[in-house]
């Protein structure tokens, strides 16, 4: 469904019936907008002016209802969206809307909505009520509006609302943001719903019956830290498409993939905990359709992943060691984020890179927490196995906190070689590290005295922090060559003696900054130990002077 509706969007504007705009979601962050051309707009508001009548007052800042919305016999659709409008008249009460089939009243300052209002709209079949934030109630006529299709309600005061049971024709159900504590009497008998919306709601419960019975469902989309689901009564539901939700075990989650493979295209669910450890982080990643959580849950010996995920967190799983436990993680062809943290058992990232596609589609890689881990990208993996030759290829980011027994962040020299597009490195809190990029003793021997260049090409960012072993970023018989880079961040390294970063020559072959950095940020007690640091070119601490900009963390007193 959802699906073919993008289509449509695309056919009217490829026609010029739309316009593609950038705008935000709800989080703050960008993303695809739609609006009609506005000469189209006025064009079908002047046709629409006779018969069939639509009447648009949208964003006119109206604190009450036109004249001519209350309510003339032949009008149709009414949109009086994003005003000011706090009451609806009792004249309109008894008004005849025999034809109205649209009432958009969102974004207003309603709170009460007269009892009799609905009783005479025989035809209305999409009413939006949302965001207007004061409404507490609705009147019982709603329960008599048998042609209405669509109802939403998200982000109103609502702690309940009318009986749905004669409702038979609705398909839409938006109930989001609401103060509603029970499942709407009535819900059950909705044999035609589609699209149910019940996240941000203080329903905790969904009686299993209520939910099998709702047999159309395409969408459904609840609180996926409140309501527990079972795995083969949401499997039953043939028709789902997009799915929000929260199976409390891995083997609910078990039992609903065995029930429903692969058919999701939208789908964010939580296993395991119900806690928020992991919601820092999802707000940004709800620009991703596929996103899987695994909070304090077992996760090795069942099948609980679904090979489309786009995002993995695991959050206190600490019976996993490694990615290559999740047993559908060989056919994850579209892995792109993964968030690893507080795992007891974790040892490496992957233990194996035969036949895994997540080498070649992961883009960040977040790792914090893990006491076991030895490295992300340890040595004797690809000792073990050759990766593929775009292994790594699409890695943009990588963070890596609070895990104390890692002793080097890459592997290699040769490991770099795959990491064309990193554009990030951070690194904090691992007492252990010793080294950013390692070597081994034949790569170091193959080079002779010839000062190997390593280059990352695309790498902006380089922040290392609160890394007491620190003795190198790499080996002395190789610098980093990073023209792309944008920041350096360093603090409290301070066994840190040498920084290999080559500078790049302009035409006269004199040395100067990489033409894109702009910021070095160092910590006021430390002024000393830069100062100290070695560099390739005895000028280079002078060229960089300029962009390094002095930082102090504020003590308590300060902050007071």
């Amino acid at each position: 469904m959802k699906n073919e509706g993008y289509d449509i969007l695309r056919k009217l504007e490829d026609n010029s019936l739309l316009q593609f705009i950038k705008g935000k979601d709800e989080y703050g962050y960008k993303i695809d907008c739609v609006r009609m051309h506005d000469v189209i707009r006025d064009m079908a508001l002047d046709i629409t002016r006779t018969s069939p009548r639509f009447l648009v007052e949208a964003g006119k800042s109206l604190t009450e209802l036109p004249e001519k919305v209350k309510c003339t016999e032949d009008v149709e659709k009414v949109s009086v969206m994003f005003n000011q409008i706090e009451d609806i008249p009792s004249s309109m009460a008894s008004s005849t809307c025999i034809r109205l089939t649209t009432l958009l009243l969102a974004h207003n300052k309603l709170s009460t909505i007269p009892e009799s209002v609905f009783e005479h709209m025989p035809e209305l079949k999409v009413l939006d009520l949302s965001f207007n934030l004061w409404l507490s109630s609705l009147p019982n006529s709603v329960s008599k509006l048998v042609k209405l299709t669509t109802l939403l309600l998200e982000s109103t005061s609502l702690e309940k609302v009318p009986s749905l049971s004669g409702l038979g024709s609705l398909k839409k159900l938006n109930l989001k943001g609401t103060k509603i504590k029970e499942v709407p009497e009535g819900l059950g008998m909705l044999k035609k719903l589609k699209c149910l919306f019940l996240c941000g709601s203080k329903i905790d419960e969904i009686a299993n019956k209520v939910l099998s019975n709702l047999c159309k469902l395409q969408e459904l989309i609840v609180d996926w830290s409140r309501i527990k689901l079972k795995g083969d009564v949401v499997g039953r539901l043939k028709n789902l498409e997009v799915f929000q939700g929260w199976f409390p075990t891995a083997n609910e989650m078990s039992i609903f993939l065995k029930c429903q493979p692969n058919r999701l295209s939208d789908y964010f669910i939580n296993v395991g905990s119900n806690s928020n450890v992991t919601y820092t982080v999802t707000a940004e990643l709800r620009r991703y359709k596929k996103i899987m959580v695994f909070q304090e849950t077992s996760v090795v010996g069942e099948n609980t992943l679904f090979p489309s995920v786009q995002v993995l967190c695991i959050e206190a799983c600490h019976d996993i060691r490694s990615l290559n436990d999740f047993s559908a993680i060989k056919d994850a062809t579209d892995l792109r984020r993964c968030w690893i943290g507080n795992c007891d058992g974790m040892e490496c990232f992957l233990s194996s890179w035969i036949n895994n596609p997540v080498v070649q589609t992961l883009e960040y890689l977040h790792l914090y927490n893990l006491h076991k881990l030895i490295g992300p990208f340890e040595a004797n993996v690809m000792a073990m196995s050759s990766p593929p030759p775009r292994a790594f290829s699409s890695l943009q980011e990588v963070g890596i906190w609070r895990c104390k027994k890692i002793k080097k962040l890459f592997p290699s020299w040769k490991f770099l070689e795959y990491l064309q597009n990193l554009k990030t490195i951070e690194v904090g809190s691992c007492e252990e590290m010793e080294k950013v990029i390692g070597s081994d003793p034949e790569e170091e021997r193959e080079g002779g005295d010839i000062i190997k260049k390593l280059i990352i090409p695309k790498l902006k960012k380089l922040s290392l922090k609160e890394l007491p072993a620190l003795k190198s970023i790499c080996s002395r018989k190789a610098v980093m060559v990073c023209d792309s880079l944008e920041e350096i961040r360093i603090c409290h390294c301070k066994g840190l003696r040498r920084m290999p970063l080559s500078l790049p020559l302009v035409d006269n072959a004199q040395p100067s900054p990489p033409p894109l950095l702009k910021k070095i940020f160092i910590h006021q007690r430390e002024l000393e130990w830069w100062e100290s640091l070695e560099w390739e070119l005895p000028n280079a601490k002078d060229l960089l002077r300029p962009m390094v900009q002095i930082f102090q963390i504020p003590s308590s007193k300060s902050k007071q």
